[in-house]
């Protein structure tokens, strides 16, 4: 395995082109719409649902609370994990800060800077930018996968108990079409392509397929954690609930809104897609989503509040360390 060295140039490749302007001006529309169809949605129905807003439970959306940062922290694992997979081991605290860190640019149009932010964080902890691009592509690819099987399980659970409609028992084929897109061949595709992208003479070994079964099982919980935040959310409004459809719903809307990458933090497509398999109608689930995507930015902008404030820190005693 060959790693380069930080700090090398790595310029190339990153001046946008007409087609990259494109694909992020088709990701800002599909936002624009996506959240113009919901706040429609809500305003058409609002008298009912202001009252469902001011009876909502706040102790169960304090523990939702509490529920979706062990979800962002789990994620947050698996990149440490995924690090160490291609030989660049670092403390926990360090890959949670950087991570942290850079997840607070998802929100930022362009659909990439989550990644970038993340890469100029762990560059300065000695990792350069393409392992943590591709160690980062490695972690989403397996986030993706889980998020496939936790819907290939529950979809058609929730589907046997009558809670969901009977096209969703196909979810279950993304068990067999996960295990397939782990396998090397397809993992080392997704790396040369990013290679091509970035324009750089080395890439890093593709990782076995043993070890990306396990970064895919290290995420799992996460899914249990957002669908639980989403049931949670669900029951602090009062809202007649399938906790199997609704469970299914946010991960599946979580798992759009990852793979829809120019459209930013999934806006507005998360809250639809969720609406379309909770089982709980347009606006109450448009209202379940907008909360559970409310109580995910506090948790980011909390986390990455704390990050930053251990990376300033950290890079003091350093700089103190190094005067004679």
């Amino acid at each position: 395995m060959t790693t380069e060295e930080p700090g090398a140039a790595e310029d190339d490749g990153r001046t946008p082109t007409a087609r990259a302007r494109w694909v992020r001006l088709a990701g800002r529309l599909v936002a624009v719409v996506a959240v113009g169809l919901c706040v429609w949605t809500v305003v058409t129905q609002w008298d009912r649902i202001s009252g469902d807003l001011r009876s909502a439970d706040l102790t169960l959306l304090v523990v939702a609370l509490v529920v979706s940062a062990l979800a962002g922290l789990v994620l947050a694992t698996a990149w440490w994990y995924c690090l160490r997979i291609v030989g660049h081991g670092r403390t926990v605290t360090d890959v949670l800060a950087w991570y942290f860190g850079g997840e607070i640019g998802k929100y930022l149009p362009g659909g990439i800077w989550a990644i970038v932010g993340r890469g100029e964080l762990s560059l300065r902890g000695g990792i350069d930018r393409r392992t943590s691009y591709a160690s980062t592509l490695l972690s989403l690819g397996a986030i993706v996968v889980s998020g496939g099987w936790f819907c290939g399980v529950v979809g058609p659970l929730a589907v046997g108990l009558g809670d969901a409609p009977s096209w969703v028992a196909w979810f279950a084929l993304a068990l067999p079409v996960g295990a397939v897109l782990l396998h090397p061949r397809v993992v080392g595709l997704g790396l040369r392509l990013m290679h091509v992208a970035l324009r750089g003479d080395r890439m890093l070994t593709v990782p076995s397929w043993a070890a990306m079964t396990r970064l895919t099982l290290l995420t799992l919980p996460s899914w249990l954690f957002v669908g639980g935040a989403a049931v949670l959310v669900t029951a602090s409004l009062g809202y007649a609930q399938s906790p199997a459809a609704v469970s299914m719903a946010a991960v599946a809307a979580w798992t759009v809104g990852i793979v829809a990458v120019p459209v930013p933090a999934g806006a507005g497509l998360r809250e639809i897609v969720f609406a379309a398999l909770c089982g709980l109608g347009a606006a109450p689930g448009v209202i379940v989503a907008t909360v559970s995507r409310l109580l995910y930015v506090l948790v980011d902008g909390a986390a990455a509040l704390v990050a930053f404030s251990y990376l300033r820190r950290r890079s003091r005693l350093a700089a103190t360390e190094e005067q004679p």
